[in-house]
This record gives C-alpha cells, sequence and structure tokens, in this order.
C-alpha cells in the first residue's frame, strides 16, 4: 500500500515538473479570476462615480431637485439638500399652518434630526412638543402598566407634536436653509424628458417646475405615484384623531396604548399636547383578508373611535365626564410598503408615507418619514456631486432607508399577526411590566419607538422573562380562572 502511494506521489511530481508553465498559468488565472471576482463584489450596488450630467450642466430654470409634498419627510430632504448648496423647490398643495390628522407622536430617532435642523428647539421655544415620560399600555385582558421611561433610557422615548405646528416649523426651517417653498401648488402631473434627463412637474394653475430629481412625498394616498404607476392599489389602514380640550379631562399620563382585542393588531391611544391637551387616536392595522384589519373593517373606524369614548373603562375613566372632544377626524395609512413597486427609478425617489414608510405593527410614520427624508437628501447629494441620476445611484436611498428602518417591517408584520392571533402575548407583556417595572417598561418603548429593533425580544435576557410570563398568563387565565375581560373595569 505505502509502494503504491509513493509510486502516485513520485508521478504526481514527475507531472509538475513537466507542466511547470502551464500549472503557473492556471494559478496566475485562478487568482486572478478570484480576485476580480471578490472586487466586483465588493463594486456590487455602488454607484457609477460620473454620469452625463456634471456640477455646471443644470439648466438657469432648472432645479437640482422638486419635492412634491413638504410634509415631514418632503421637508427634511429639502433642508439638507439645500443646507448642502442644492438648487431645491418644495412644492405643497395647501398654505401654511395646514392640518394634517395622525397621532402626533414623535419618536427619538426623528427627535434628533428635529435637533439637527433647529426645529425641535423651534417647537419646545413655542410651547409645541410635549416629552413624554409617564407612559404606557393596556392589554387585551385589561392587565395595565404605566411607568417613567426617562428614569431608564436617560430621555424621552417621544414627545407629542400636533401636524400643524410640525410641518410648519419643517417647511419653514428648509425655506431657512435656502430651498424654495411654494405654497398652494397643487401638482397635477410630471413628464421626464430623457434628452434633457429633466423632469416638469405641472400645477392645476398651469405652473411648471424643472427639475434633474423628482421626489414624491405626497402623503399615504399619493396622487403623483399612482398616476406614474408606481403605487398600484389604495392604501389599506386608517387612523382617527380627536383632540380634548385641556382642563376638561382626568388623564394623568403622558402616552398610554390601549389594546381593545376586537380591534387587534390595532389599538387606541391617548397622547398628552402641550397645556394639558389631548389626542385621542384608533389605529386600524391591515391584517388577514382583503379589506380587513383583523377581526374589523376600515369602515368601522368611526364605530370603534366613539365606542372606545363612550364604552372603554380605562378611557372613559381617563377623560371623565366632562371632557369636551372634538369630532373625529380621520386619515389613510400606507404600511410598510404596501402597493409600492419601488421607491427609486431613474431620476426619482418615492419617501415618507407615499412610499408606505409606516411602521406595520405601530402605524408610526413620523419617524420613518424624517429619517428616509435624510437618506433620500444625502442620496441627492451624492448624485448631484457625479451627475448621475440613473436607477443604480437612486437605489442608494433605497439601502439607506432599509438599513435605518426597512429591514425592521417584516419582523413589524409579524408581530402585528402574532399579537392578532395570540393576544395573551400582550398580556404576558403587561405582567412582566407589573413584575419588573420600569426595566421591562423601558425596553418595550426603545423598540416600540425604533430605537431598538423587534428583533430585541428574541434577545435571550428578554426572551426567557417572557417566555415566563406568557406560562404564568397561560395558568392565571386558563387554569386559575383570572378575568381575561378587558371589559371588566380595573383590570388587573
Amino acid at each position: 500500500m505505502d509502494s503504491r502511494m509513493d509510486q502516485y506521489v513520485d508521478q504526481a511530481s514527475q507531472f509538475a515538473r513537466d507542466n511547470q508553465r502551464a500549472l503557473g498559468a492556471a494559478a496566475i488565472t485562478a487568482v486572478a479570476a478570484t480576485s476580480l471576482y471578490l472586487l466586483r463584489r465588493r463594486n456590487l450596488g455602488r454607484p457609477p462615480s460620473s454620469g452625463p450630467y456634471p456640477q455646471g450642466s443644470l439648466p438657469a430654470d432648472a432645479y437640482d431637485l422638486v419635492i412634491v409634498g413638504a410634509g415631514p419627510s418632503g421637508s427634511t430632504t429639502a433642508y439638507f439638500s439645500a443646507k448642502k448648496g442644492l438648487k431645491v423647490a418644495l412644492l405643497d398643495k395647501e398654505s401654511f399652518p395646514r392640518d394634517k390628522y395622525c397621532g402626533d407622536a414623535v419618536c427619538t430617532p426623528a427627535i434628533r434630526i428635529l435637533e439637527e435642523m433647529g426645529v425641535m428647539q423651534e417647537l419646545q421655544k413655542n410651547n409645541e412638543a410635549h416629552f413624554a415620560n409617564a407612559g404606557g399600555f393596556v392589554s387585551p385582558a385589561g392587565i395595565s402598566y404605566i411607568g417613567a421611561s426617562v428614569e431608564k433610557l436617560g430621555e424621552a422615548a417621544a414627545c407629542a407634536v400636533k401636524r400643524i405646528n410640525l410641518d410648519m416649523r419643517m417647511a419653514y426651517a428648509a425655506r431657512k436653509a435656502g430651498a424654495e417653498l411654494r405654497e398652494e401648488f397643487e401638482v397635477t402631473g410630471a413628464d421626464f424628458d430623457k434628452q434633457q434627463g429633466l423632469w416638469t412637474v405641472c400645477s392645476s394653475t398651469g405652473k411648471k417646475v424643472k427639475a434633474r430629481l423628482l421626489v414624491i412625498a405626497d402623503g399615504a394616498t399619493s396622487r403623483l405615484a399612482t398616476k406614474l404607476g408606481y403605487c398600484t392599489e389604495a392604501p389599506r389602514g386608517v387612523c382617527s384623531r380627536a383632540f380634548v380640550k385641556g382642563g376638561t379631562h382626568n388623564t394623568d399620563f403622558d402616552g398610554v396604548c390601549f389594546y381593545q382585542k376586537e380591534s387587534l393588531p390595532g389599538y387606541s391611544a391617548i397622547f398628552r399636547h402641550p397645556d394639558d391637551e389631548l389626542n385621542f387616536c384608533y389605529y386600524l392595522i391591515p391584517y388577514g383578508k382583503e379589506g380587513y384589519c383583523g377581526d374589523v373593517k376600515e369602515s368601522d373606524l368611526k364605530r370603534l373611535h366613539e365606542g372606545a369614548i363612550k364604552n372603554d373603562p380605562y378611557i372613559a375613566q381617563a377623560l371623565g365626564p366632562k371632557a369636551e372632544i372634538e369630532r373625529m377626524k380621520a386619515a389613510s395609512l400606507r404600511l410598510g410598503g404596501q402597493g409600492l413597486r419601488t421607491t427609486y427609478d431613474d431620476h426619482l425617489v418615492i419617501i415618507g408615507d407615499a412610499a408606505g414608510h409606516i411602521d406595520p405593527l405601530t402605524g408610526e410614520g413620523i419617524h420613518t418619514a424624517i429619517m428616509g427624508g435624510k437618506a433620500a437628501a444625502e442620496t441627492a447629494i451624492s448624485m448631484q456631486a457625479t451627475g448621475d441620476y440613473s436607477a443604480a445611484s437612486t437605489a442608494q436611498y433605497e439601502r439607506r432607508w432599509n438599513q435605518l428602518y426597512g429591514y425592521d417591517f417584516g419582523k413589524s408584520r409579524a408581530g402585528a399577526a402574532l399579537i392578532y392571533k395570540y393576544p395573551i402575548l400582550l398580556d404576558a407583556c403587561a405582567n412582566e411590566m407589573q413584575r419588573k417595572g420600569d426595566s421591562m417598561m423601558s425596553k418595550w418603548a426603545e423598540v416600540m419607538t425604533n430605537m431598538r429593533p423587534k428583533s430585541y425580544f428574541l434577545r435571550p435576557d428578554v426572551a426567557l422573562p417572557l417566555g415566563f410570563a406568557v406560562v404564568r398568563e397561560f395558568w392565571n387565565q386558563k387554569i386559575a380562572g383570572c378575568s381575561s375581560d378587558y371589559s371588566k373595569t380595573g383590570g388587573r
């Protein structure tokens, strides 16, 4: 056996000597091919370093970018683009101040960007922002916890700002940074000239704006994205809003979510504004059969909203018998990129609610709009420097927003499915908060406000205690016979 092996080794050695040059060439070829593959892999996704529209080639009557919609996403894009010297046109169909119906919660990642823009300072100076400390939630079984998260987190996880104030301050900050703000500019269409590499955006009054890059930021219904074929279906979620006059209610907390079993995975909430004013809102999150949000439809919103005010024991107690509540208003929600073919194309990006950048679990979209707006600005700045506006360059924007928050949308959808199918998971979370106090509450707040990814709940130090909490709650509800009826005043 050994002699035969020696024979094979001698033959191989002789072959190597006889074919030394060929083997050397093959080795060099293999190394070169491997190096080329690794280089191409490293460069995969990198935008072109140059393009057909170098700086100085922009016509005098055109802009580097035109932004349709001056909400949080559009104004953020306008601000950071203008600060870097880009020529920006920011269009809005209404004049400021103008209202927008939503829950008004601004989460920590957005707060930091607003501070960078100088907007948060303006809001605080004018008493238009209220930072939350005392907050929590009521589970489907009526288990409640309200704690103070600031002491654990070192900062408020969110603040409440009326959109009539937020949108105005942001649009004006963009104008101050150098963007040209055009109000009462209702966009009816946009056409792209491939030869010139320019979009022409038209208004209902016949006005026109030309630009290299079109940024669509016209909200959840996005007429422009729909008209251009990028959005293929109507929004499937919906939310309500009703302000409660300060001094007429009994609320002593800053923000609480109420998970009524009937409307899971949706929820209702009360958020405190400055001057003791409240925002009562109701979110219906799409899940299940077409047109349904769990077991209810979007058309049930008014019934649920008004029913919660009258019949929910926790909400009724917080509002009290003398609360002065305005008439309910409602708005559409496009969650988790629903209905969008893409968020980028040659010379085009879609941002904010128009892109469906709303968390599919919480229904919150202000922070994602602001984060995505800054990502769009960074992309625009890069493209203006290289002169390339092709999809290879605008794709930078999609990679950026995916890295910031898009990666979490799938987990949020899974989370919505879980709490709809297994409401006991929310009961277990509330149960664990009652046992652990603010340390558990702060973890919940971090995840729900995008300070941490949803996968944080899968960490062993978080998942194991929650697993035991599920077992305890199963025992309480199914064996010990504790009430799992949310409607019973007081709960647990």
